[in-house]
């Protein structure tokens, strides 16, 4: 599995449940330490929760998130 996004818990569920909307799916990585004690998981708190993919998903994946991130993915498909 490769890791596909790093951030916080809430940031993660939402790119969890997009991907997941599309097929793909994904595990994550310290879950529940991310949304209780993020700052025991990784310094500082920054990037405790851990989104993974199999590799032969990594490119749908990629090609989901940027364009979530840039306002151009299409919620209603």
């Amino acid at each position: 599995m490769i890791e596909i996004f790093k951030g916080s818990y809430m940031e993660a569920m939402n790119i969890k449940n997009l991907l997941e909307n599309n097929g793909i799916s994904v595990f994550t990585a310290n879950e529940y330490m991310s949304n209780i004690q993020p700052w025991s998981v990784s310094a500082g708190g920054n990037g405790a929760a851990i989104l993974k993919v199999l590799e032969e998903n990594l490119a749908k994946s990629k090609k989901i998130i940027d364009a979530c991130n840039e306002g151009e993915y299409d919620f209603n498909v």
